[in-house]
């Protein structure tokens, strides 16, 4: 291990080099005297639970300000979020994404508790889908993406790193406030329409009101082709929060945050593009419809979607006792998830639609229904940086339930199952079940700090997690239930329990005001859980999956302030992966703890201010990913997931991204501007699953922005979103012989925003 790290660093050592050769020949460079006067805008970050800048935080993070998110027109983390060097994003339609950090990921679409935390504020978003919550980016301070282990930092621990949406808060000082509109068209698609708006209104000199409102109207632009309905997959986003904050003393302050918003759109912006039977498309069977996702066409039984309803309630009470800071967090969330699905491919079915749905007017009799509920209670104490040492300590507390309930029946056609179980039209269900899920985690969780004269700086951390879970099926009916062995399991209450310990250590060093450098070494873990017994297989409990993250950061600042250049390496080492395994006797899917994995990369960011008028940003990582054991998934005959030496699926290993923003004072009162912002993303595999084993291809989007903004608050933008009509491949869904599954992106995009602010 330790000549794996030598290695890793030494690659960054060169890098650095590189970087700071390059910084040196930019300074000898003579500068006008109006640039020298101008410089980068400075992002303070709380990431540390303290004040800090991005260049003297002993981690790796990547910030974007609420000004830079308006500037490339963002309103959601998926569309930007594969621009951070290190992080892939596998977006499955509006509300639904999940984001992977560092490789950390066995397949594109893994089931099992995610491996990277979202947080709103001070609080941590739960979602149903398994990723991360697709909160939209309105009235935002800035956006932090933290890289890592933080579990000896926050209270929900993440494995591969955090996500945090910082709102602006209420201000007692002034009123203001502002709204964007949009209209828009996309190729393939229709018109788009919507916008957000937000109002920061005083009451008191001391007590304050933020509203924030948002409404986002975007056509299809996918055709089912075998329902004959053009572009299906529209989507309605709808959502907006109420924050109030009482500065009850210079001391004291309690702030209430309400958060809510709907989506309603499709099961992912999937292209079926097998073949489907003999379905008549075009004249000719399916084979005709190529694995082309440029096509963008869907095949299913029924128009597939669903409908998202998340509310968040939460409560911030801090107190300033000079010394330290002590913080009392307490939060609920509720998420309800409905949706249509055609689950033909699974039971290998070709026509009609064993269909999952709940359309509105129905009972929950007819489809699918999950609701889950989070309730966090958390207690920080947070004492000042003064002195020889300093230290952190919280307590987290967090239960969970999740009720799901279930039911298919077979719609359209006669048809079979798998070949010999008949399937007819308007049959009773087939698939009925209702089960709960309950969670509960306690943890206590610190750090402290010791400064080692002016310069440096040693921090320890340590976190103790006491988690339980339990899964119970309420009611279990259905031809199916019986086939799989599920209608055994009704009111059997399955339980485990596990105490996990992580760990950190790191050394900072400031070599001057402008070069900042660190060493960490920070342990982590994702939740483990267990299989219920089944007709087909026993009972198994799975563990967490660890992780150790071995990382080297350096920050640097030149030409006064105008050129950012910051670089970090690290080694990864994933032990006890959890992975879902299809036992090939059996045909059961138990989530298993199998192989280890060791992840080496470098992740580069610079910012350069090249005029008062031209900004330049440019962002790289490159990992390596790679397999350290074989993954044996059954013994006689002997069967492996993967071999010693694979790649891990489910990330890119080289991505990159490129942004440019021109200002211009065309005259007083009236400014022109302009933006383009290119990313790219590496090919990656699919799965582990020897059958999804394949590489979906690279893809990049480029933007561009530009208009015209006076004084008075308004301005005009014209917009072009991924210019070059790239249809990217997410990720692949293959469960049957039939039909695949591809989640793609929105198609060229042009349009108008039209924005006013007045503060």
């Amino acid at each position: 291990m330790v000549q794996e790290i030598a290695t890793c660093w030494a690659k960054g050592a060169a890098l650095v080099a590189l970087i700071l050769f390059t910084a040196s020949g930019f300074a000898a460079v003579e500068i006008d005297a109006g640039v020298k006067e101008n410089v980068l805008e400075e992002i303070i970050v709380t990431a540390t639970r303290r004040e800090t800048s991005v260049q003297t935080t002993a981690v790796s993070i990547s910030a974007l300000s609420g000004e830079q998110l308006e500037e490339l027109g963002k309103v959601s983390i998926a569309q930007f979020i594969d621009s951070v060097p290190g992080v892939t994003s596998a977006a499955r339609g509006p509300g639904v994404n999940r984001i992977i950090i560092r490789n950390i990921a066995t397949s594109t679409q893994e089931s099992g508790s995610p491996t990277t935390t979202t947080y709103f504020d001070d609080f941590p978003l739960s979602s149903i889908q398994g990723g991360s919550a697709e909160i939209r980016l309105v009235d935002m301070e800035r956006v932090e993406v933290l890289k890592g282990p933080q579990g000896t930092l926050y209270g929900r621990s993440a494995m591969g790193g955090i996500v945090r949406y910082i709102s602006n808060k209420p201000n007692a000082e002034k009123i203001v406030g502002g709204f964007n509109t949009y209209l828009s068209n996309s190729k393939d698609g229709g018109s788009n329409y919507g916008g957000h708006g937000y109002l920061n209104l005083p009451i008191t000199d001391n007590l304050a009101l933020r509203a924030v409102g948002y409404t986002y109207q975007n056509d299809g632009f996918i055709d089912q082709v075998e329902l004959g309905v053009r572009n299906f997959n529209d989507e309605d986003t709808k959502g907006g929060r109420l924050a109030l904050r009482w500065d009850v003393t210079d001391e004291f302050s309690i702030d209430l945050t309400y958060v809510s918003q709907s989506v309603d759109g499709p099961q992912g912006n999937a292209t079926t593009t097998r073949d489907p039977g003999s379905l008549d498309v075009g004249g000719d069977e399916g084979p005709d419809i190529p694995f082309d996702v440029d096509a963008r066409t869907a095949i299913a039984g029924v128009l597939e979607g669903r409908t998202t309803d998340q509310e968040l309630l939460n409560l911030n009470i801090e107190y300033d006792f000079d010394s330290f800071t002590a913080t009392l967090l307490a939060t609920k969330t509720q998420e309800e998830f409905d949706f249509r699905f055609d689950n033909r491919e699974f039971v290998l079915s070709r026509f009609g639609c064993e269909c999952e749905f709940r359309e509105p007017g129905e009972s929950n009799l007819n489809g699918h229904s999950t609701i889950q509920e989070v309730e966090v209670l958390e207690l920080r104490l947070v004492s000042s940086r003064e002195g020889l040492f300093d230290w952190i300590v919280g307590v987290y507390y967090e239960e969970s339930e999740r009720k799901n309930h279930t039911q298919i029946r077979h719609l359209g056609p006669d048809s079979t199952a798998f070949g010999f179980i008949p399937l007819f039209e308007g049959q009773g269900f087939s698939f009925d079940f209702e089960r709960t899920n309950t969670g509960e985690e306690k943890a206590v969780y610190g750090e402290i700090g010791f400064n080692l004269g002016s310069a440096a700086r040693l921090n320890l951390g340590y976190r103790r997690s006491d988690i339980e879970i339990g899964q119970i099926s309420t009611r279990v009916d259905g031809f199916f239930t019986v086939f799989n062995g599920d209608a055994a399991l009704e009111g059997i209450l399955f339980e485990t329990q596990e105490d996990i310990n992580t760990y950190k250590l790191s050394f900072e060093y400031s070599f001057s005001e402008d070069i900042f450098g660190y060493a960490l070494a920070s342990s982590g873990y994702r939740r483990g859980g267990f299989n219920p017994s089944t007709v087909i297989s026993p009972f198994s409990v799975f563990d967490s999956d660890t992780l150790w993250n071995y990382e080297l950061g350096l920050k640097t600042t030149w030409l006064d302030g105008r050129l950012v250049a910051n670089v970090s390496t690290y080694l990864l080492k994933y032990d006890d992966i959890q992975l879902v395994v299809l036992d090939p006797v059996t045909f059961a899917q138990p989530t298993q703890n199998v192989g280890k994995a060791d992840i080496t990369g470098i992740e580069l960011g610079l910012e350069w201010l090249v005029s008062e008028n031209l900004r330049l940003g440019f962002s790289a990582s490159v990992s390596d990913p790679e397999l350290k054991t074989d993954i044996l998934v059954a013994d006689n005959p002997p069967a492996f997931s993967g071999r010693k030496g694979d790649k891990l699926p489910g990330s890119a290993t080289e991505s990159f991204s490129f942004s440019a923003r021109y200002d211009k004072s065309l005259s007083h009162s009236l400014d022109f501007f302009a933006n383009v912002f290119y990313r790219y993303s590496g090919s990656r595999l699919n799965d582990f699953n020897l059958d999804l084993d394949v590489k979906t291809p690279s893809y990049s989007f480029t933007d561009l922005r530009f208009g015209v903004g006076h004084a008075n608050g308004w301005s005009v933008v014209l917009f072009v979103d991924n210019v070059f009509d790239e249809a990217a491949i997410l990720h692949i869904g293959r469960q049957g012989p039939f039909f695949e599954s591809v989640p793609t992106n929105r198609p060229r995009t042009a349009g108008l925003n039209l924005i006013y602010a007045f503060r």
